[in-house]
């Protein structure tokens, strides 16, 4: 092998070495980088194989017998709604119901006495109906759960008739409502029921 003469083109290794320092920063920061995108990616991996654990179809929520427990209240709730069975709705709340209204008048508070002559009335005045529960998130502590939905829902209400007097009290409407709702439940002797939300 026959060694030549260095390229007059070639820098020489004192130029090389004062290149790199231009060069070796650069390299620094695309190194970090690399290594913490790679962290970010390893730290996320947990999450996203809690994201991967099992559902309940149609939702986001953990797929546990007990939240499973709690929708299966909420289901019957609507759907005896639907069906506009007053006697089924009741039977999903517990007798410690109570709901503000949303309100600070305590006139329109409704306690478990109360709910269901409310109901029977006002299932009473529905012509039609369409109601679905988007499930959103179930929050539990030991036996209290709130769960936070999405209500969609159309009413079709006939007028209320007083018997008596035959004068109009509650005038017919078509009502919609889209919001999100929550409900409150509490499970009594093993079995779940809604304190508030109905």
């Amino acid at each position: 092998m026959k060694i030549g003469p260095v390229s007059p083109k070639f820098p020489g290794v004192a130029s090389l070495a004062e290149s790199w320092g231009a060069v070796v920063p650069a390299m620094r920061h695309r190194l970090r980088s690399l290594l913490l995108s790679l962290l970010v990616l390893g730290l996320s991996s947990p999450l996203a194989a809690c994201k991967d654990a099992p559902t309940i179809p149609g939702t986001e929520i953990p797929d546990t017998e007990e939240n499973r427990d709690i929708l299966r209240v909420l289901e019957r709730y609507r759907t005896s709604f639907v069906r506009r069975d007053a006697a089924g709705v009741l039977a999903t709340a517990h007798p410690s119901y109570y709901d503000g209204a949303g309100t600070d008048d305590p006139t329109d508070d409704i306690e478990y006495s109360e709910l269901g002559p409310i109901l029977r009335e006002r299932l009473a005045q529905l012509e039609a109906i369409r109601f679905t529960i988007d499930y959103l998130e179930v929050n539990v502590v030991q036996d209290r759960a709130v769960v936070k939905v999405w209500i969609d829902a159309s009413f079709q209400l006939r007028s209320i008739v007083d018997d008596q007097s035959g004068l109009v009290r509650v005038e017919g409407r078509h009502t919609r409502k889209q919001d999100h709702a929550m409900f409150e439940l509490l499970r009594d002797n093993g079995a779940w029921r809604i304190t508030s939300g109905l």
